[in-house]
Formats: C-alpha cells, structure tokens, sequence
C-alpha cells in the first residue's frame, strides 16, 4: 500500500471513530490528510470505497488472533474476547454504524454473513477440545453453545452503542467492562475442575 493510501485510511479512521459516517465526507477527509479531493478519489472513488477498506483491514486483524494455547485453554479461550474487543475498539465506528453499513454495503454485509458463519464453527470446536479436557460440560440443551456463541456476537456488536447510550464518551476502560461480562458469561458452562483453573488464572 502506498504512501498515500496509507495516510487516507489512517485518517478516515480517525474522522470516522470521533464523528461517525454520515458526517465526515470526502472533502472532509481530503482536507484532514492534507490533500486534494482529486487525489482522494484516484485512490477511492466513493467514501462506501473507505469504508470497504476499513473494513477487510478489521477483518485481517481479528483473523490474526491466535486461538489456541496449549499452556492453557481456558486463558486461551476467554483472550480470544479481549483482543477481538480491543481491535473493535480501534475500529468502533463499525458498530456504532454497523447496521446502516451493511444496509449499503451488500459486499460487507455477505462476507460479515459468511465471517460469522466460519467463526461461529471455529469456536464450536475450540468448546469441543475443552470439553475433550474436562473443562467445559457436554450439551445439555441443544445448540447451547451456538446459541452462547451468538449471544457474545450480539453483545460485541453492540457493547459499544450500549455505552454511549449511557455515557457520553467511549475509553479503553469499556474493553474492560466487556472482558469481564463475557468472562463470567462462560463460568455456568464450566465443569468443576475448570472453575478451578477459571479460579487460578482469574480470581487468584
């Protein structure tokens, strides 16, 4: 990525996280880095194109994550939350905004459909191996852990408007907040001994 192209995103960003989409365009951005409208559009036409962009880098950064910790499956498990939230924080305008992105964006709306899908089976068989291990309980109800799944999908993808409808500002400390409600979310599916290592790793 050149130079240029660089500075955009980074830029787009910034405008985007602190005043949303609908109130920074083109020339807004344009006039932030420090350049032309012409210039902006040789490397994106639309500000839809910024936004498109944004996105698959948010994508390449949480496909990143390691999920798998041998040392400590449970540790491993529940980081998985932690780094996805701080990297949606780097990137919260997307949930502030997500509904209204994927109602105009159909190509971020049908890969975020199949990105959920895949995540959804990879982290069905992480809860597998700590089943395997006497971490987590079987099944009781069917689906429980899709649906546990689902639940923390849900409240990723709107903890954010969550807080501002509360407060006024965003800060790291709501990354925070979140861990810990998706830490204890997971403790009622724990087998005896993985509350003791639940215990160890986070109440020692």
């Amino acid at each position: 990525m050149n130079a240029t192209k660089h500075k955009i995103l980074i830029t787009s960003l910034r405008l985007f996280n602190d005043r949303g989409i609908s109130d920074v365009s083109l020339r807004t951005i344009a006039d932030a880095a420090k350049i032309s409208v012409g210039n902006l559009q040789y490397h994106f036409k639309k500000r839809e194109d910024i936004v498109e962009a944004l996105y698959f880098q948010l994508v390449e950064k949480i496909d990143a994550i390691a999920i798998m910790n041998s040392d400590s499956l449970l540790a491993s498990f529940l980081s998985i939350s932690k780094a996805m939230i701080s990297i949606l924080f780097e990137y919260h305008f997307f949930l502030l905004d997500f509904p209204t992105i994927t109602r105009r964006n159909q190509t971020i709306k049908l890969h975020y459909a199949a990105l959920s899908k895949r995540r959804a089976q990879a982290i069905l068989g992480f809860v597998d191996v700590l089943i395997e291990h006497g971490l987590f309980r079987p099944e009781v109800l069917k689906n429980e852990y899709l649906h546990l799944y689902k639940r923390t999908e849900v409240l990723s993808n709107f903890w954010f408007s969550s807080v501002l409808i509360e407060g006024e500002v965003l800060s790291e400390e709501c990354v925070e907040d979140y861990v810990l409600v998706v830490r204890q979310s997971i403790y009622p599916y724990l087998t005896e001994e993985g509350k003791l290592e639940y215990g160890k790793i986070f109440l020692a």
